[in-house]
């Protein structure tokens, strides 16, 4: 394999290998009650990954972290007021309901 090539092959599988991290890292925030409108981030919970965020509303949206379409954790879009999947690229609202795919779904 060129030296390019495995270059390329390493960097495009780390999303993975960071994504995997995600599931045994802590939470990135501690309380839902922290989030001002419009901020969002991943809480433990228990053993789960829960993507919270608050709209610019002010209401308060829960959700399971993980990806429909395969299971990645999602990231918060303060940008676009969305969540991101790292992985491939699917977007959900801050309700959960499915922006863009190649999930099929929203979050749970």
């Amino acid at each position: 394999m060129p030296p390019a090539a495995a270059a390329r092959y390493l960097n495009e599988n780390l999303t993975t290998v960071k994504n995997l991290a995600g599931y045994l890292l802590p939470g990135e925030i501690r309380s839902a009650e922290d989030l001002k409108p419009g901020e969002g981030g991943i809480l433990q919970d228990g053993l789960s990954k829960v993507a919270v965020c608050r709209d610019r509303d002010g209401k308060l949206h829960r959700h399971l972290a993980h990806c429909t379409h395969l299971g990645c954790i999602v990231q918060w879009n303060s940008t676009e007021q969305c969540w991101d999947c790292p992985c491939h690229g699917s977007q959900f609202a801050a309700d959960g309901t499915l922006l863009n795919g190649p999930a099929i779904r929203g979050l749970a």
